[in-house]
């Protein structure tokens, strides 16, 4: 799967030649699935660098509903995973009521209303590629996600099993219909951490866990040459050099980590674990833990000294490169390609210290749990929801629960 923002940008970029509302000097070559958008005398237009088309005619190709309403000047377009409201004159737009800023507002020229192209190809989940020499915009229905999903019986129970990515970006959804029936099958929605409930203390917990207490600073625990990549990184961001010198290094790497998630199309709240939390808390389906904050907190804070330096230094090495390995696992996960998922994982394996806190002991213990589950006295349905890396390989759980003596299948 294509990452369609970087589609986008590249459009803009492409045409940020026009500052104006004009016609295209030669006509674009809309295709819809490989089918030509046919607008007859109604002519794409640029403005300030955004493409805008007919409403009417971009919503008939991408098989949408539309309705006006003349009294707001109020475009509604209808697909099964959006509903998108613009009002003419307006930057202002709403996808499923959530408001979205626009480049250009919608307008009505000669009694033909026109909207965004690019605002309305990511809402409705397709992705865009723009030929420049060949003046060709290729517009393609997505795949579903296919994503990593296993499942495991015994006595009734039904455990499903799903790998997933804790950021991810819009155009990674809808997820295949299996994944989605699998979790309106179960009763229970088990997690490693219920990112979303709050948790009295956790504050002062990371406070006194993060942060040194013997009146030193991260100055005297990282190296002189990774302090100074600090400092500048700081300065660049115009913010005050001595911010992060309270806290030790990995909690420094995971506040600046918090920062690139702005800017970030991959988002944590658009990851696949808190998608169905949300979904479970809509649909009051009870969520489980397989693990703690406090566990996991502890874990990175049991780091050695070089692991967590090399976790900060990587962190902020990531702003100034062009960072894609985020948007390659996406990928990957979308393609829900395993023999990639464990080429990941054995890379992992590398850094016997890392590999064994991060995923072999923690798998270990999510095993447990999964195990009680599929032994309970009342046969449920759990949906579980863990990182895709402790899926696979030698100490990953579908192998751990083959060694258990159960069944486990590829979805």
């Amino acid at each position: 799967m294509k990452k369609m923002a970087s589609l986008f940008i590249a459009l803009i970029m492409l045409l940020t030649f026009a500052t104006s509302s004009q016609a295209a000097s030669t006509p674009y070559s809309i295709l819809v699935d490989g089918e030509q958008l046919k607008f007859g005398k109604q002519l794409p237009i640029v403005e300030k660098g955004t493409l805008l088309v007919p409403v009417r005619s971009v919503s008939k190709n991408l098989h949408l509903e539309i309705t006006w309403d003349e009294k707001s000047r109020v475009v509604t377009t209808y697909s099964k995973n959006a509903v998108i409201t613009l009002e003419i004159n307006h930057k202002t737009a709403f996808v499923n009521s959530q408001p979205k800023q626009l480049v250009v507002a919608p307008k009505i020229i000669n009694k033909v209303t026109y909207v965004p192209l690019r605002f309305i190809v990511e809402a409705v989940g397709y992705e865009l590629e723009w030929n420049f020499d060949k003046r060709i915009i290729a517009i393609d229905t997505i795949e579903d996600s296919k994503g990593f999903l296993w499942k495991v019986e015994k006595n009734g129970n039904v455990v499903y099993m799903l790998g997933s990515i804790h950021v991810a970006s819009e155009a990674m959804y809808p997820l295949r219909k299996e994944i989605q029936e699998a979790y309106e099958k179960s009763d229970y929605l088990s997690v490693e951490v219920n990112v979303v409930a709050e948790k009295a203390g956790l504050s002062e917990y990371i406070t006194k866990l993060g942060t040194y207490q013997d009146g030193t600073t991260l100055k005297d625990h990282i190296s002189a040459e990774t302090y100074e990549t600090l400092v500048q990184f700081l300065t660049d961001l115009k913010v005050p050099t001595n911010t992060l010198d309270k806290f030790k290094p990995w909690l420094a790497a995971s506040i600046i980590s918090s920062w690139n998630d702005e800017t970030s199309p991959f988002k944590s709240e658009l990851g696949i674990d808190r998608h169905f939390i949300n979904q479970a808390i809509k649909d009051k389906t009870p969520v489980l833990e397989l693990e703690s904050y406090e566990s996991q907190l502890t874990m990175q804070d049991g780091f050695s000294a070089g692991i967590q330096e090399g976790m900060l230094l990587g962190t902020v090495q990531g702003f100034y490169s062009e960072d894609k390995s985020t948007e390659v696992l996406a990928k990957m996960w979308a393609e829900g390609s395993e023999s990639e998922l464990k080429s990941r994982v054995d890379v992992t394996a590398l850094n016997e210290e890392y590999y064994n806190a991060m995923l072999k002991d923690r798998n270990i213990l999510m095993v447990d749990k999964i195990d009680g589950y599929l032994k309970n006295e009342k046969p449920s349905t759990y949906f579980v929801v863990v990182g895709a890396l402790h899926m696979v390989g030698d100490h990953g759980l579908v192998e751990l629960l083959h060694q258990e003596g159960y069944k486990v299948t590829r979805q």
